[in-house]
């Protein structure tokens, strides 16, 4: 698909740095920029060439000047990229001279869309590509990578190739019925069909965990009140983000902080001391980290070494029961060894000496969680990053393949099975954008920044 206009856009933020880049893509690339350049003859398909931007006679910035010729750019177009220095005043005056000659504004996700409808990238990379740069962890980005160089196309591919095949086989059963050729067996191709389902699954899963580490893990810190508990989420953050006093029950509701801890982004959740509310907004506090200890996989229970395990904790402990969960025996600062001994064979063994006063055991935490989440996702690492959008149409051929699955059950005709293998189909030519309508596009691209 070419495009008739000419885009051009900053590609890096408007603030004062070292380098700022200026993209052009479009059919009036080549001559826009060169009738800017002080060195036009120099330019050649990914060369970087230097030279000044000019506006008649006068120098408006020293550049490096890089083209390259259609199909071998990002967009699949003749496109360019100026590399000035990272004033907002030059690359303002770079673009209303580009402007000048023709070219247009770029809009959010303009030159990936170009990318995409010109069959440089599908719209599973497309859309790792606004991933990468948004991702707040080094595994969504590691996952983000993989994805933009085809990992999540290549599995969507797989499922498509058996699925053809399959298609193929109960077609030519229906072509050749009056011969009574059995191409494949409604045995075979429930069973072939089984398969293409827990393909499908695992995508969809391997989705699923790619957006929950993209939302960010959530870690409650939970305990009876005064414990420590927002003094440890302070000390976590190295910031006074929670409110500490003596007086118990002070946190009342959650409190939400993010951190990165394994290369992953950590969602801290400072809850209401768990006891017995002496008012309605207390047992709705309660309430809240109970709740928050039901739906989180990992957990955090603060005890406090100056008191001792009481009935309170034991509340706490049981209801953090089969959970992973990491004691902290806080306020250690104020027992001696002896004591924190004797509290951690009470604990069966658990239990962290730490000090949210001084700091200590700050890294034995750190490392508890970074174990606890390698565990949980050693074997998961290649996740898929997905929105909405990709794990509904997931969803969607798990629905198909469930209808066909049935029919062959029952025997059903075979032209009503293949009319659902190709409904399949298509559900899984949307996922990588084949037949995704316009409007959908739209609302994909207009995510992304302005300049990518």
């Amino acid at each position: 698909m070419m495009y008739e206009d000419s885009i051009c856009a900053p590609a890096t933020p408007p603030v004062n740095s070292p380098i700022a880049i200026i993209r052009v893509s479009g059919p009036d690339t080549f001559r826009a920029v060169a009738s800017l350049f002080s060195r036009p003859d120099a330019l050649a398909h990914r060369r970087a060439v230097y030279g000044s931007i000019l506006d008649g006679r006068t120098i408006v910035d020293d550049v490096v000047l890089l083209v390259y010729r259609a199909p071998a750019s990002f967009t699949g177009e003749d496109m360019a990229e100026i590399f000035c220095h990272g004033n907002p005043l030059i690359v303002n005056r770079i673009m209303a001279l580009l402007l000048a000659r023709g070219m247009r504004v770029a809009g959010p996700g303009e030159f990936s869309s170009r990318a995409f409808h010109n069959g440089k990238i599908d719209l599973t990379e497309a859309e790792a590509i606004n991933h990468i740069i948004t991702a707040r962890g080094e595994w969504e980005i590691e996952a983000s990578v993989r994805q933009m160089h085809g990992s999540l196309a290549r599995a969507i591919d797989e499922i498509r190739e058996r699925l053809i095949a399959l298609k193929a086989d109960i077609e030519c059963g229906i072509d050749f019925a009056e011969e009574e050729i059995e191409f494949v067996s409604n045995s075979a191709a429930l069973e072939g069909l089984n398969y293409i389902r827990e393909l499908v699954e695992g995508v969809l899963r391997q989705c699923r965990i790619g957006e929950r580490v993209s939302r960010g893990i959530d870690l409650p810190i939970v305990g009876r009140p005064n414990v420590g508990k927002s003094s440890v989420l302070n000390l976590l953050l190295n910031a006074e983000r929670a409110i500490v006093s003596a007086v118990p029950g002070t946190t009342r509701d959650t409190i939400s902080e993010s951190i990165r801890i394994a290369g992953m982004h950590i969602r801290l959740i400072d809850t209401a001391g768990i006891d017995v509310p002496s008012c309605e907004i207390e047992e709705m506090g309660i309430g809240l980290s109970l709740a928050k200890i039901e739906a989180s996989s990992l957990l955090v229970v603060v005890v406090d070494a100056s008191t001792g395990i009481l009935e309170e904790d034991r509340r706490v402990l049981d209801a953090a029961e089969g959970k992973k969960r990491i004691v902290l025996i806080n306020k250690a600062d104020l027992v001696d060894e002896a004591v924190l001994a004797g509290l951690r064979g009470e604990l069966g063994g658990e239990g962290i000496s730490f000090s949210a006063k001084t700091g200590r055991g700050l890294k034995e935490l750190e490392a508890a969680v970074r174990v606890s989440l390698s565990e949980d996702f050693v074997d998961q690492k290649d996740f898929f990053v997905a929105d909405v959008r990709m794990t509904g149409l997931l969803e969607e051929a798990l629905t198909s393949i469930r209808r066909a699955e049935g029919l062959l059950a029952d025997a059903g005709p075979a032209e009503i099975v293949a009319f659902e293998l190709q409904s399949l189909l298509d559900t899984l030519a949307a996922l990588t954008g084949e037949v995704t309508p316009d409007d959908v596009l739209n609302s994909i691209f207009s995510r992304f920044c302005i300049g990518k």
